[in-house]
């Protein structure tokens, strides 16, 4: 009897441990990006949209859903900030469009709470107030070069240094396509 409660314990055993092995890839699966010294941020290389396909909408706003191309986000106006980002650890100069600018576009107020949501689904909730105060940007470009999809682009959410959100990395999103009311006051 105790030859056969050892023998199912053991096979118990290699069956948890082959559960964890990893499976031999296929050729429809890919291996998850990871950072590389050329590439921090870790995405894959996706193909760019055309100039007339939305790369942000936004939706829930007074004005229904808004989507704008990059040529109508960058149309509303860019200012540029010096940062340090906090993912290459290092100085770097961004270009966009003030938050506060594509919200009031879409007409949500301050009072809302919206999660900004990336193209792998990352998202992240918070107070359009908090986000204001925090002067955040929807950048378009990094030192003066439009922002790859693979390193975060083509619209990432930064903060200038010193403010509320600039040391929450969980704030930062890249490669953002939405932005969608989730609260109002």
């Amino acid at each position: 009897m105790r030859s056969r409660l050892l023998v199912l314990s053991l096979a118990a055993a290699a069956l948890v441990v082959s559960g964890c092995a990893s499976p031999a890839p296929s050729a429809t699966t890919s291996p998850t990006p990871s950072a590389t010294s050329t590439n921090p941020y870790g995405e894959a290389a996706i193909d760019p949209l055309g100039v007339d396909e939305p790369v942000l909408t936004v939706v829930g706003g007074a004005a229904g859903d808004v989507g704008m191309t990059m040529a109508q986000l960058e149309a509303m106006g860019t200012t540029t900030v010096t940062v340090f980002e906090p993912f290459v650890k290092k100085q770097q100069s961004f270009t966009g469009v003030r938050l506060s600018e594509v919200l009031d576009k879409a007409g949500i107020a301050s009072t809302e709470t919206i999660d900004t949501i990336a193209l792998n689904d990352y998202e992240y909730a918070a107070s359009v107030s908090s986000l204001e105060a925090s002067d955040a940007l929807l950048a378009t470009q990094r030192d003066g070069e439009p922002i790859p999809y693979d390193q975060g682009g083509p619209v990432r959410l930064i903060f200038p240094d010193g403010s509320a959100l600039a040391g929450n990395l969980d704030a930062w999103n890249w490669s953002l396509t939405r932005i969608e009311v989730t609260t109002g006051s």
